[in-house]
């Protein structure tokens, strides 16, 4: 496998531009005022951010469709990817050998905290995007509509620099710490998620277990293989942003690109595992040799969120050191086995389920 060296990617001049350019941060109390065109605008856009945020399925396919039509835009292809591993966590839920693990109070709570903090940064990331493809077509910057959608100041600054400078992987990398702060505030804060999901046990059994696994499928040949990484320590925020940029050099800045992408356009998203290996898992459940995965619609209904509040998570100028660090690019194999090893262990954990 081939490797790029990933220290020149972004340089200490971007960042510091950057830095310059939030001094004209305006006061937090201005009000918002749109007219005419402006409205109607910002309007269309949410229309079209509640349609493909129904769940799941539908935003890690729009994410796919976005990132055919607009390449330059690394982290829509990323996004993709990391959705499309959120899909297999909340099916991974109606296993067997999960309910095992999980009463279903629990089951029902992993869900619904896989399912809000997978629309919350949609219904955040994808306005954000429909807007600069906006700008595309009418050859003009409107990224002045950004507040509109209660957007960080931190991506207004970052997407009008991208405008002028085009700078892809300061983008990618601005977008993830967006939004993995964007969840820390909005999401992960939320006292019903404290305490009964990241401070569960079952939570802290599932890193032992090495169930937190992001898989990128990708052709090998003929045959289907898996790279990626593993999570650990969820909760830190500072350790998803490490996650996310390493899955996006691995993803750009390794020679897998092209084979994930043909994965990807080959197999549309479905919430089953069975995606990219059907040898192993089946969405059928009386199959008895192979590990049941379900498809998302046969696992959980849609909900519908109410994105009342999204408070500003940008307060200190200290986070864009974390712009300016880039892991080397390596590609990390993971055996197609993986999972039955997985399931293996949980059954040696309970003998009896």
């Amino acid at each position: 496998m081939t490797s790029t060296d990933t220290n020149s990617l972004i340089k200490l001049e971007d960042v510091l531009r950057l830095q310059q350019m939030m001094q004209l941060k305006p006061p937090a109390t201005l009000p918002l005022s749109f007219i005419g065109e402006d409205v109607k605008l910002i309007q269309e856009i949410r229309k079209k951010v509640k349609k493909a945020n129904q769940n799941n399925v539908t935003r890690t396919q729009a994410y796919l469709d976005y990132y055919q039509k607009h390449p330059e835009i690394h982290w829509a292809f990323l996004a993709h990817l990391v959705s499309r591993n959120g899909g297999y966590y909340m099916t991974d839920l109606s296993t067997t050998l999960i309910k095992s693990l999980l009463s279903p109070e629990k089951q029902h709570a992993y869900f619904l905290f896989l399912e809000h903090s997978n629309s919350a940064i949609f219904h955040d990331a994808y306005a954000q995007l429909l807007l600069y493809e906006k700008s595309k077509e009418q050859n003009s910057n409107l990224f002045h509509l950004l507040p509109a959608f209660h957007i960080s100041f931190f991506m207004k600054t970052v997407w009008n620099d991208f405008w002028q400078h085009r700078n892809k992987t300061l983008l990618s990398i601005a977008l993830i710490v967006n939004e993995q702060y964007h969840i820390e505030k909005n999401v992960l804060f939320k006292k019903e998620f404290q305490r009964d999901v990241l401070h569960s046990w079952q939570f802290h059994t599932q890193n032992f277990l090495g169930m937190t696994q992001i898989v990128f499928p990708y052709y090998s040949g003929n045959n289907i293989d898996l790279c990626g990484t593993k999570v650990y320590h969820f909760e830190s925020v500072l350790k998803r942003i490490e996650v996310g940029k390493t899955l996006y050099v691995l993803l750009f800045y390794s020679n897998l690109h092209d084979s994930i992408y043909t994965f990807s356009l080959k197999h549309p998203h479905t919430g089953s595992r069975s995606d990219y290996n059907p040898d192993i898992f089946t969405k059928n459940r009386t199959h008895s040799k192979k590990l049941y995965s379900p498809t998302l619609n046969m696992s959980w209904g849609d909900r519908v969120h109410l994105f009342l509040r999204k408070d500003e998570w940008f307060e200190d100028e200290s986070i864009f050191s974390l712009l300016e660090s880039i892991p080397a690019s390596s590609v990390k194999k993971i055996p197609i086995q993986h999972h039955i090893k997985v399931q293996s262990a949980i059954k040696a954990a309970n003998p009896f389920s």
